[in-house]
């Protein structure tokens, strides 16, 4: 990849700065090796800017060059998050990564107070002496010989003055985000007076509270291109840089969790999952309990919504995540608003797709005939008896034309659900052979049994001792489609007009898909996108 070609990744790729001789490119490198950090952050749904800084290489000199500061580098930044209209957190900074170099108070350099006149940062201090130094030499062997110097264990000390550094007026040095060192074995930096010690001591985190640290024992000062795999994607301390940053993204409120329905899995988000990560949101798509690659209950016949319910807090708990957007589908959805009732503080947000919140009543479908699937799947052993004549693949397939259809799915007493399917029909356009392959693959793992148990046979069976008000306080939009079958379940549409629900979701938003089916977050992935981020982007 030529570097014109690589200077342009950063535009898509999280915000890494140079220092001393090294530039924008310096960061290629910790993707090269064999990976490129720009392009392994971008792959793992991170944005990363790599500018030069203010007089290095593509960028502009300072109009004053003996005035620049850090000052300067400051304001670039904030510069470059302004005019990419990064959206504004309550704080700029979610988390910070050093290589090499720890925090320490802002204030006069003191390590020259400790080390001989020859020090590479005094001699570097002294007006023109630098200058005069590298004018001996083309810029080629400059960076050569820097490279060389620095890339060794001992500390840069030619042969013997002194000044002090840039000071700051900081009234508060205590550093308030999450932060990341990463401390090379052989950096020479180690060996600065004090250095070390500040660092294993533990003083480092009186500054640092919330502080991190990786060590690579064979790391030098260019770590990020003498070891760039190892830096990035090396897993076996259990903490690397992306993994840091995958854990800190999922702080916050701009994480959504998505939970599915029947016959879906994880899967079935796939649309969202890109639309949303684009729009700088986290997602988080499990297999639910006994589906796709989840494991099954350990006592199935004892399964219900409350495991989904506590599987769903024991992501965010493991994640450390306080509050997320719940999106739910079909019988999700109802997973969605029972955690909510019973979680009323982790939930910044929900967003229903084709389920208004109700009240839960076993009598609510008696009007219907015995042919109702809902009632056939709830008789213990008849559905697995009704899947089990086909394979995976033909039942997901069946399930999928017949719950895309705008009719309730009611079979006559001498048939079964999946005789309500003929083979001959071919699969609605939104929805792909490897689609279905997929599907497949997935309820080949987990089978069809565990499944059935919720939302089926267990359909209301949760712990209403833990719902004291049955209220949902945070907002939600509900999205519904106009060709749902689940529209003509008895006394729903009803509901939906009579305002009713709000009774129980008074910060309600309610959007209509005129042509949306039952799964319409596959059918019409566009316009499902649109509504879910502009409604998330409004609670932000």
């Amino acid at each position: 990849m030529a570097q014109s070609q690589l200077r342009e990744s950063w535009h898509v790729c999280h915000c890494q700065l140079d220092c001393s001789t090294l530039g924008w490119f310096s960061w290629a490198f910790l993707l090269y090796g064999p990976f490129l950090l720009m392009i392994a952050l971008a792959n793992a749904w991170f944005r990363a800017f790599a500018p030069d800084y203010r007089g290095y290489g593509l960028s502009d000199s300072p109009p004053e060059p003996e005035k620049a500061s850090y000052a300067d580098l400051t304001k670039d930044l904030f510069g470059i998050l302004d005019a990419l209209n990064i959206p504004k957190h309550p704080e700029r900074v979610l988390g910070i990564i050093t290589i090499g170099v720890p925090y320490m108070p802002p204030g006069p350099t003191t390590f020259s107070k400790h080390l001989p006149e020859g020090f590479y940062i005094s001699r570097w201090q002294e007006p023109g002496r630098a200058e005069a130094d590298f004018g001996r030499l083309d810029a080629k062997t400059v960076v050569r010989n820097v490279y060389i110097l620095f890339s060794r264990p001992e500390i840069p000390i030619a042969a013997e003055n002194e000044s002090g550094g840039e000071e700051f007026n900081i009234t508060d040095p205590i550093v308030k985000v999450p932060a990341l060192l990463i401390m090379e074995g052989k950096d020479y930096v180690f060996k600065f007076p004090g250095m070390e010690d500040y660092v294993n001591s533990g003083k480092v985190k009186e500054f640092v509270p919330d502080l991190d640290i990786i060590y690579l024992p064979e790391g030098t000062h260019f770590v990020q291109e003498q070891a760039p795999q190892e830096l990035a994607v090396n897993e076996e301390d259990g903490l690397r840089l992306i993994t840091w940053l995958r854990f800190q993204s999922l702080k916050g409120s701009r994480v959504v969790v998505f939970i599915h329905g029947f016959p879906e899995i994880w899967y079935s988000w796939r649309h969202q999952m890109i639309s949303l990560a684009k729009a700088g949101y986290r997602v988080i798509a499990p297999d639910l309990r006994g589906y796709g690659l989840s494991q099954p209950h350990p006592l199935l016949h004892e399964a219900s919504f409350d495991d989904f319910v506590e599987d769903t807090l024991s992501i965010l708990d493991s994640l450390h995540i306080q509050k997320a957007f719940l999106v739910g589908k079909d019988f999700g959805s109802w997973a969605v608003y029972l955690f909510s009732l019973i979680h009323p503080t982790r939930v910044a947000g929900i967003i229903s797709l084709g389920v208004p919140f109700f009240l839960p009543n076993p009598q609510r479908y008696l009007d219907l005939p015995e042919g109702f699937y809902i009632f056939r799947w709830k008789e213990p052993g008849r559905a697995e008896a009704d899947f089990g004549r086909f394979d995976v693949k033909t039942v997901v397939r069946s399930i999928y034309i017949l719950f895309s259809r705008s009719e309730i799915p009611i079979a006559h007493k001498d048939q079964e659900i999946m005789d309500l399917v003929d083979s001959s029909i071919p699969l609605p356009a939104w929805f792909t052979d490897e689609d279905l392959a997929t599907y497949a693959a997935l309820y080949e793992t987990s089978g069809l049994d565990s499944p059935m148990q919720v939302p089926y046979k267990g359909l209301h069976k949760y712990n209403q001792s833990t719902i004291t008000d049955p209220k949902v306080e945070a907002p939600v939009l509900l999205i519904m489609g106009g060709k749902d079958y689940f529209l003509k379940f008895p006394g729903i549409e009803d509901y939906m007009e009579s305002g009713k629900m709000r009774e129980y979701v008074p910060d309600l938003e309610v959007k209509w898909l005129p042509n949306g089916t039952h799964f319409m977050q596959e059918q019409f992935p566009d316009q499902v996108n649109q509504l879910i981020i502009s409604f998330l982007d409004q609670l932000i």
